[in-house]
């Protein structure tokens, strides 16, 4: 059985009852404080959502991790199959159309940029 299941099985059954009677319990014998028998409920309920949060919070996570695993299986399974074309079937006719080794570096200078000095900032 994967985590997520556990988590998701467990924690309403067992963790959230489990904090939330551990929460009572503390409230009721922890020395110096003083709860009312009516109030011992909402503190149980509290101590059960305090189980649940984080609870919600993994199952999150693990949710997403889920999703990032199978994209990058689809992205795994897309690089391992054959391309659309064969290589062989790409013809040069791109290097034919132009002669790359007439280009020169003056081709790509900038003409907005000089060589002037930076200006100071704020100046």
């Amino acid at each position: 059985m994967t985590p997520n299941r556990v988590v998701a099985i467990l924690t309403p059954l067992v963790f959230a009852p489990l904090a939330g009677a551990i929460a009572t319990w503390v409230a009721e014998h922890a020395p110096g404080v003083e709860v009312s028998a009516s109030s011992l409920e909402e503190i149980f309920i509290a101590g059960a959502l305090i189980a649940l949060a984080p609870a919600a919070q993994w199952l999150h996570g693990w949710q997403k991790y889920e999703a990032r695993e199978a994209a990058a299986a689809d992205a795994a399974d897309m690089a391992d199959a054959e391309p659309a074309m064969p290589e062989d079937s790409f013809d040069d006719s791109f290097e034919d159309e132009y002669d790359f080794d007439e280009i020169e570096a003056e081709d790509f200078e900038d003409p907005l940029v000089g060589d002037e000095e930076p200006v100071p900032a704020g100046g």
